[in-house]
């Protein structure tokens, strides 16, 4: 999708890729990292997190101290510091795109459109906005919206894999926090990974058809700017050897990224009390 919306499948799974096929130097993989705009949404994770676990007490009526509140607060921006989450975005790129595309993906990122789409996806999907006010704009621009740029969306989901994507991410994501906290208490035994697995794939799914649903809304804010032809060039673009690749490779790294700092997270999270936490 969109750099920030790509499937961000555990770590460990991840860090096994076949590191023998790195075929471009993780220099020209920063480069790509920077040019595609992912360099920057990834400085816009830690607050998206903090803001989310505060949605989350809020909705389950939990108040914590404020000392607890720092802790957590400390504990996810340590998580989900974005020089962590870029190094590891970069490894990853530079461990799957193909050297034989870097030519085309930099024609792409410095011509006038790639910049556009670009500066359009930093924008709408680096996290600054209110998320329930942001779906609401989505969801306004798409119904009155002709049926052949309604298509085009489609289209771009399709070749982004980007609802498919955040599937994956939030299943191992949750996985990853969900293991991470139960080999941080030491409380038992710890939890069978394949039935916690078990639990979230069979919410794929209802998942998979709301995140369809925010998605496409997601793109209507998104590309609000773009005509038609600069859509169809942005698809064509995606759908091409060069795109396909590193759209793929931007998909294994956010998910890369991602589920590590989850760990990070559900491995420090546990507990209440400020004596007994890190």
């Amino acid at each position: 999708m969109t750099r920030s919306f790509r499937a961000l499948c555990l770590a460990a799974l991840l860090a096994a890729a076949p590191l023998a096929h790195a075929d471009i130097a993780r220099a020209s993989a920063e480069i790509l990292v920077r040019q595609s705009g992912l360099w920057e949404q990834l400085d816009s994770v830690a607050p998206q997190i903090e803001a989310g676990m505060r949605q989350a007490m809020t909705r389950a009526h939990v108040a914590p101290a404020d000392s607890e509140q720092a802790r957590i607060a400390r504990v996810i921006r340590s998580a989900y510091a974005a020089d962590r989450l870029r190094s590891l975005s970069t490894g990853v790129i530079a461990s799957r795109v193909q050297a034989q595309h870097l030519e085309a993906l930099r024609t792409w990122f410095e011509s006038p459109l790639g910049a556009t789409v670009t500066r359009a996806e930093i924008t709408t999907f680096r996290g600054d906005r209110n998320a329930d006010a942001a779906r609401k704009e989505g969801f306004r621009l798409l119904a009155p919206m002709a049926v052949e740029r309604r298509q085009l969306l489609q289209d771009l989901l399709d070749a982004t894999h980007a609802a498919e994507s955040m599937v994956q991410v939030a299943i191992s994501t949750s996985l990853a926090v969900q293991l991470g906290a139960a080999s941080a208490t030491h409380a038992g035994p710890l939890p069978s990974e394949a039935r916690a697995r078990a639990f979230l794939e069979a919410q794929r799914p209802q998942m998979l058809k709301s995140f369809t649903a925010l998605t496409i809304a997601s793109f209507a804010r998104a590309y609000d700017g773009l005509a038609e032809d600069d859509l169809r060039a942005y698809i064509a673009f995606l759908r091409s050897p060069a795109g396909a690749d590193f759209n793929d490779a931007s998909l294994h790294a956010l998910q890369a990224a991602l589920t590590d700092a989850a760990t990070q997270m559900g491995q420090r999270l546990p507990g209440t009390r400020d004596d007994s936490n890190i």
